[in-house]
């Protein structure tokens, strides 16, 4: 899991570590596997977007709900 320093910022300090956690374990739906795909997810009133290329998940943005 990559999560950039400046978007790992705009998570509440307290959120950080599940929100780790979630991401270790792959959110996508088990079916899809399209590495130029943005996946996402709500997240504590967040918006949490990744992507996920050779087998490495990174976020690429993270916004308000």
């Amino acid at each position: 899991v990559n999560i950039p320093p400046n978007l790992l910022e705009r998570v509440p300090p307290d959120r950080r570590a599940a929100l780790a956690g979630v991401l270790a374990q792959d959110p996508r739906p088990s079916y899809q596997n399209d590495p130029g795909r943005v996946y996402g997810f709500g997240f504590a009133g967040l918006e949490v977007r990744f992507c996920v290329k050779d087998g490495t998940l990174t976020v690429v943005d993270i916004v308000q709900n």
